[in-house]
């Protein structure tokens, strides 16, 4: 008896599920709500003075 061809395996790479378990992990979520009453805001609002912002005065003298 012959033995058969050995068919060779098709393997596919999956990048996805390779690094699935890196990426996907679960974090813990910041209260806006809560920080918003402590008074934290992301952007700061106000940081320069008007002498930097001149185009401001065009619009409010007109």
């Amino acid at each position: 008896m012959a033995k058969k061809k050995a068919e060779p395996k098709v393997v596919i790479h999956n990048f996805v599920a390779k690094h699935m378990h890196e990426v996907n992990q679960s974090h813990v979520f910041v209260d806006r709500k809560k920080n918003a009453k402590r008074g934290y805001s992301k952007h700061k609002q106000g940081r320069y003075s008007e002498d930097y912002r001149p185009f401001l005065l065009l619009f409010c003298a007109a």
